[in-house]
């Protein structure tokens, strides 16, 4: 019993109000220890000072294999806040871990050997410490079935966000 005499409620007796919020607890508290998790090897690693969207970017880029527009990060990211993409990049290209390149009128990113590196390091930073615990988790749980549905909750939030902001008249 709480303390105002009423049996508390099971999880199968919440209401989807109180489960939507649970679920967005877990991905709050879920986003925040991924940073931790990126914070962690940016100490470790050769190059310090990176903030979690610096290694993100870097990392994307690497990983893509190809030049990018900063657009296209911010995008592939969902971030809208175009400037804190450009002053990331800005702040990868003073440290050496990315060039740029004009053709036209846009800017397109690539990694560095010393970006490309980085990255290295990370994968084996990653397969000495979280694929371990990942190895356990993917016994129950596939993680491309995850990541699937990671991608569809954030389409969900996405549009209703979209929603939201078309009925307040934006």
């Amino acid at each position: 019993m709480s303390s105002d005499g009423k049996r508390p409620r099971s999880r199968a007796e919440a209401s989807e109000g109180e489960r939507l919020s649970e679920l967005e607890l877990a991905l709050t508290v879920f986003w925040n220890s991924v940073r931790r998790w990126l914070s962690q090897h940016s100490k470790a690693s050769a190059v310090s000072g990176l903030a979690d969207l610096d290694v993100f970017l870097l990392h994307l880029l690497v990983y893509r294999n190809k030049q990018l527009r900063g657009i296209d990060l911010a995008f592939a990211l969902s971030i809208d806040d175009m400037h804190l993409v450009s002053y990331s990049l800005k702040k990868l290209a003073r440290l050496g871990l990315i060039t740029s390149t004009r053709i036209g009128k846009e800017v397109f990113h690539e990694p560095t050997s010393i970006g490309k590196q980085h990255y290295l390091d990370f994968l084996a930073y990653r397969k000495q410490y979280l694929e371990p615990a990942m190895n356990l988790i993917a016994h129950d749980h596939d993680l491309q079935s995850l990541t699937t549905l990671l991608r569809a909750l954030s389409g969900v939030y996405e549009q209703a966000a979209r929603s939201a902001a078309s009925a307040r008249g934006i």
